[in-house]
């Protein structure tokens, strides 16, 4: 009787172990990028260059050489108001973060929360080969191409399955390298085409129609992305402000008064867009 009372606790301790050890297992976010793709190869300017009829034509092309390129992301997903993709800005020779000229997104599909495998601050390459640059809207970006609505070819984001083979993190996030070039409303209006997209501050900056929300309620309790004029120094850029249903702060009051405020400046055919990462990009004037 005693062996079989040693037989049953010793098996209970076992299942007891195992249950254990699933329970506290670490899911690893590495699993979803490649563990090393080499060094870089190229850098995100560089691609703009080389690629930059198909960015301003809005079409695409496919990439056939080894070539990888490095970034730190400055944008994702983390508020709902960017969707499917991150924002990668370039780094200089002293690593520091590149504000001179614009970044790259780089769209992702298969997967809701990118920010929780690409925080701001996390530096990135990516295996090019096989992939797609080119411009949507004549913002640049990396990606795959796929067909719209109307039938149209587009270049979106990328697949899972290609994340996972083509993007590896190099390191831990390291936010403190990421800082915002500050914008007036004439660097906006006139150099977008070399800024998009960029993360930006603007300074003694006031968001229009205040009182509503950031995305309008309209009739029949449908929601629709909008547009707000942001005053800048005095000066205002019309419908610069956008925000997209899905943001979490959609709904939220745009408040009266000067701000800081910080976002992702892009651009739609030559018309500027600057995106909230998040409703914490804005701060009270200091």
């Amino acid at each position: 009787m005693k062996k079989y009372l040693i037989l049953i606790v010793a098996g209970l301790l076992t299942m007891t172990s195992c249950m254990n050890d699933f329970d506290t297992e670490i899911v690893d976010n590495d699993l979803y990028s490649a563990p090393n793709i080499g060094e870089p190869t190229t850098t995100i300017a560089n691609l703009r260059s080389q690629y930059a009829n198909a960015i301003s034509n809005s079409s695409y092309e496919q990439i056939t050489s080894d070539d990888v390129v490095e970034g730190v992301v400055v944008a994702n997903d983390i508020s709902g108001n960017i969707y499917q993709f991150i924002y990668i800005q370039g780094l200089n020779a002293d690593g520091t973060l590149d504000t001179s000229k614009g970044g790259i997104g780089v769209g992702v599909k298969g997967i809701g929360c990118l920010y929780t495998l690409f925080p701001v601050g996390q530096i990135i390459r990516i295996n090019l080969k096989g992939l797609y640059v080119g411009g949507y809207g004549k913002s640049p970006r990396i990606g795959m191409p796929y067909i719209n609505t109307n039938g149209s070819m587009r270049l979106g984001p990328m697949t899972l399955d290609m994340m996972k083979t083509h993007i590896a993190k190099v390191g831990s996030p390291r936010p403190e390298l990421v800082t915002a070039r500050e914008c007036s409303a004439s660097d906006i209006t006139n150099n977008i085409n070399t800024l998009a997209p960029m993360l930006v501050v603007l300074k003694n900056a006031e968001i229009a129609d205040a009182g509503w929300p950031y995305a309008h309620w309209e009739v029949g309790g449908d929601i629709y992305s909008e547009y707000h004029d942001i005053s800048i120094n005095g000066t205002v850029v019309k419908q610069l402000l956008y925000t997209s249903t899905s943001a979490q702060f959609a709904g939220d009051t745009i408040q009266a008064g000067k701000k800081t405020i910080y976002g992702l400046l892009n651009q739609y055919s030559g018309s500027p867009q600057l995106s909230l990462r998040s409703i914490e990009d804005i701060l009270e004037l200091k």
